[in-house]
């Protein structure tokens, strides 16, 4: 019996059924793709780093050393498990070929390396640690694609040349944001090429389990070891790891969030009018003495079919789609060890979405079996939600949140591809980037460049910093080394959350994490290099670890310290003469890049990802604005059907009858959309900055495109203006005669 009342309910409510199949398949489809994926990556970024055995903290260095001191510093210190120093050759990119690419262009410090001896492994697209033989290398993942490289291409140094024989996942440099690119080499290949690059080092440690990480690196600054360069903990490289491909998951979550809401509105009003049309049949089975939990379980009955239905259809189209959308995640980091515990994982999330689904139609259920059999069987009661003005800010309301979830990533995607996005880098918004490194002499070299800039009258503006590393004094005693950029800030300034740049000395800004770091704010006070400095600005930082400095002046105590690097950053009088005034500096030997190419270069992989994400999630609510209105539309023709009826029966034109309906269901449409465009501003920037807040990236402000967010609103209001047409429709097949029989 419950079969054929099953059968019968979907045979009569086609729209119904279908709507509330498709609400339940899209909830469960998106948040099973954004578990899916998110557990595959955060699997795949351990395995890796578990696999290449990835150094808790590791301090870069350039320059002289003394080997002795670290064994010194190992041996007083019980908690370290292991440590080595590896080498890291660093490459002119100039000079650098992949294939037939020159590097040129490249934003990153590309350099040779040999495999590590106790850990921190390169390791092959196996996971496997390659044996690599004399004239080989080893190329980075990352490169493959961006430069079509395949195995037997030729890597070209100057006059020097290998033959790539496959390439490697870096657990410390996989991700475009780590300014670094290790290529693998032989020893011996190695040592005969040291000639063509300038030397660094990587000094490395793994630390016994539950070792307190930020108290060796307090203790390793307090040896005053060395420091010339960032130093980059284990988490840090982990969250470098996941970032790309986790803000993309991240749009989806939030995504599959909003459209779960909207399931629940939607199916919610579906469940309360399918009430309201069976109240008649609820009535005669409650007068057959039928209790109110059997009739429950009638309806129910039916959604768990539908839930049954949907959730299969979800689950089964997340796994479909996180095939592709996971592509580059298992290029960079490998496969999941995790797969049948991920597919356990989404079943049980998909089943507690459908379950809630239920939960909610169950409630809805329960509320209207007040209704007694009379009041069912001969008032008609009439319940709430039904009216004709529900219906349009039902409308109304999911067209703003539909709207909403496509304008979110929409803005994440045109400010992060803005140049303007610089500023929350820690860089000016300028034109052009000079980098100044790999040289004993990097102060002389500057102030060369510096002179030329002086008389060029092709150059509107520029500025050169210094980066160096100072020892401060953290408020327990403890001393940090800081890396502080000096200069004039105010040429282009960086993006300020609170304070503004220095501009005399004694005055520092810190980013927001070196902030926290030091556990100071604005005004108070920073022992740099034993001087006291003021905090007058705090900024955002995403680049070396999202902790730095900036002052005027070094202090004088720091004054006679050698600068680690040196950046140039400059704007043009003319933008188009702009590529032969960067071949020209080039020749100086320093590496020039333009900003926007810079800021493609470093998040090119997660623009990507979110560029994809927008893409799906306009999809997905274009899909459903169409099935929302076309459904409202339908169920409002058919609840004032005796009155359309009555109209044409009075000579009143289908035409004429069906625009009145059009003008009422599209503005709660365009109001939908003015709202949803609000609240994409004010609440989606929101939750994207307290996502970036966590990488440095702190006062975050939307990039808007009004060509992109022109793009988006006129194809959900077009496809509102297609659903009201589709569902007007129906009005043709509303007879005249039919007023005639009365109201039922």
């Amino acid at each position: 019996m419950i079969g054929r009342l099953i059968n019968n309910e979907i045979k009569n409510q086609k729209l119904l059924s279908v709507s509330t199949v498709i609400f339940m398949a899209v909830s469960s489809m998106l948040m099973v793709l954004s578990l899916t994926l998110f557990v595959n990556l955060l699997g795949s970024v351990s395995n890796l780093m578990e696999e290449a055995k990835t150094p808790d903290y590791l301090q870069m260095h350039a320059g002289e050393m003394e080997e002795q001191e670290l064994i010194c510093f190992a041996g007083e210190h019980p908690e370290i498990e292991a440590w080595q120093i590896s080498r890291f050759l660093n490459l002119d990119n100039n000079s650098l070929f992949l294939g037939e690419e020159n590097l040129v262009g490249n934003t990153q410090d590309n350099g040779l390396c040999v495999q590590g001896e106790q850990f921190d492994y390169l390791l092959d697209m196996d996971n496997e640690i390659p044996v690599v033989h004399p004239g080989e290398v080893y190329v980075p993942v990352c490169y493959r694609q961006m430069y079509d490289l395949s195995v037997g291409d030729i890597m070209t140094m100057g006059e020097e040349q290998l033959e790539i024989a496959g390439f490697l996942r870096d657990s410390q440099m996989n991700s475009m944001m780590a300014s670094s690119k290790r290529f693998l080499v032989c020893a011996e290949d190695y040592d005969r090429l040291t000639a063509v690059g300038s030397q660094e080092y990587l000094i490395e440690y793994r630390l016994t389990e539950g070792s307190d990480l930020d108290a060796f690196a307090a203790e390793y600054s307090k040896a005053g070891l060395p420091s010339n360069g960032p130093a980059i903990t284990k988490a840090l490289i982990k969250l470098m790891n996941a970032l790309s491909d986790g803000i993309m998951i991240f749009v989806i979550f939030l995504v599959g969030i909003s459209i779960l809401l909207i399931s629940l509105l939607c199916i919610g009003y579906i469940t309360s009018l399918g009430v309201e049309r069976d109240r008649k049949e609820a009535g005669m089975l409650k007068a057959l003495g039928i209790s109110n939990k059997k009739i429950r379980g009638i309806y129910l009955a039916k959604y768990i079919l539908f839930a049954g239905v949907g959730g299969g259809l979800g689950f089964g189209t997340a796994l479909l789609l996180s095939k592709p959308l996971g592509r580059s995640l298992k290029e960079l980091y490998g496969p999941s060890p995790q797969g049948a515990v991920t597919v356990g994982i989404s079943l049980v999330i998909c089943i507690l979405i459908q379950l809630c689904i239920l939960l909610c139609i169950r409630r809805i259920l329960k509320k209207n079996e007040k209704i007694t059999v009379v009041e069912a069987l001969f008032h008609g009661r009439d319940f709430r939600g039904k009216s004709e003005k529900s219906q349009m800010v039902m409308i109304g309301l999911v067209t703003a949140l539909c709207a909403m979830l496509s304008l979110i990533p929409q803005n994440l995607y045109t400010t992060l591809a803005a140049p303007e996005f610089v500023s929350y880098m820690g860089i000016g918004t300028a034109e052009l980037r000079m980098d100044i490194r790999q040289s004993e002499d990097i102060e002389n070299r500057t102030q060369a460049v510096v002179e030329t800039m002086e008389e060029d009258a092709d150059i509107k503006e520029y500025v050169a910093l210094k980066t160096t590393s100072c020892a401060a004094t953290v408020s327990g005693g403890e001393q940090i080394h800081l890396l502080v950029e000096t200069g004039d800030h105010s040429v282009f300034p960086v993006s300020y959350t609170e304070g503004r740049e220095p501009v005399k000395e004694g005055e520092i800004a810190l980013s927001v994490l070196q902030a926290a770091d030091l556990e100071v704010g604005l005004e108070d006070s920073v022992s740099v290099g034993n001087e006291q400095a003021r905090v007058c600005g705090l900024y955002s930082d995403i680049t070396n670890g999202g902790k730095t400095a900036k002052m005027c002046v070094l202090p004088k105590t720091c004054r006679d310290t050698k600068p680690m690097w040196s950046i140039l950053y400059v704007t043009l009088t003319d933008p188009s003469e702009k590529e032969q005034w960067v071949s020209r500096y080039r020749e100086y030997g320093a590496e020039v890049v333009d900003i926007a190419e810079y800021v493609q270069a470093t998040y090119g992989p997660t623009i990507h990802q979110v560029d994809r994400a927008k893409t799906m999630a306009l999809g997905i609510a274009v899909v459903i604005v169409f099935v929302v209105v076309l459904l409202f539309v339908s169920l409002l023709l058919e609840k004032n059907r005796w009155s359309i009826s009555l109209q044409k029966a009075l000579g009143f034109k289908t035409r004429d009858i069906r625009r009145q309906y059009m003008k009422k269901a599209i503005l709660p449409i365009l109001m939908g959309m003015t709202v949803g465009a609000v609240m994409a501003m004010l609440l989606g920037q929101g939750i994207c900055c307290l996502a970036l807040q966590s990488l440095g990236a702190s006062g975050f402000q939307f990039v808007v495109s009004m060509t992109g967010v022109m793009l988006v609103v006129g194809s959900l209001i077009m496809t509102g203006f297609l659903a009201v047409f589709a569902g007007t429709d129906g009005m043709k097949r509303i007879m005249a005669y039919e007023c005639c029989r009365g109201k039922e």
